[in-house]
């Protein structure tokens, strides 16, 4: 399977494997990850990096980010919204241009519950994890149909991390890379 996808509960470390795993692999990779944003402590927004020309940074202190860049923020009411518009945008945009543009690897970090409604963003989606190049990401451990329709894909496989498996994930992971980059079944 050319697709693997990193799902289990909240902070248990998948964005971290992941980055984990790109930084020690020298190829060359695009799409999309949601960076938590914080302001004195606390999370107030998710803003989307579009991984082909923003740095790889899974969270940052910032206290305030350009509306277009935010994809997930908390309401006055204290509710987290998702931002269709974000997602059909910047989100469909950098991954389409993963796909289109022919990197080594295809990254999806975080594959969540805000994409519900964003038919742009998800066909986009569809077409990296249909394509010939291998995606690596992270699956938000919810159900709903979006969600549910990436876990039976045919070309994808999902590893669920847990507190006790970091090394053997971590592990898998790097087998993942070798084998879908390099075509190479063992490590170095």
């Amino acid at each position: 399977m050319k697709n693997l996808l990193l799902s289990g509960r909240p902070r248990i470390g998948k964005t971290n494997l992941l980055r984990r795993a790109l930084a020690k692999s020298p190829v060359s990779y695009g799409g999309f990850s949601v960076q938590r944003l914080e302001k004195n402590g606390w999370t107030w927004a998710f803003r989307l990096l579009d991984l082909a020309w923003e740095p790889y940074q899974p969270q940052t202190q910032m206290p305030e980010a350009h509306p277009a860049d935010v994809v997930i923020e908390l309401g006055p009411d204290g509710k987290w919204r998702g931002k269709r518009a974000v997602f059909d945008g910047k989100g469909r945009q950098a991954v389409l241009a993963a796909v289109t543009e022919q990197v080594q690897l295809i990254v999806l970090d975080e594959l969540g519950i805000f994409e519900r409604d964003a038919q742009a963003f998800q066909a986009a989606v569809f077409a990296a994890l249909d394509c010939p190049w291998p995606v690596l990401g992270v699956l938000k451990n919810k159900s709903n149909p979006f969600l549910d329709r990436i876990r039976t894909h045919p070309d994808t496989r999902i590893l669920t991390v847990t507190e006790d498996n970091h090394g053997a994930a971590a592990l898998e992971i790097d087998r993942f890379l070798q084998k879908e980059l390099f075509n190479n079944e063992t490590m170095d």
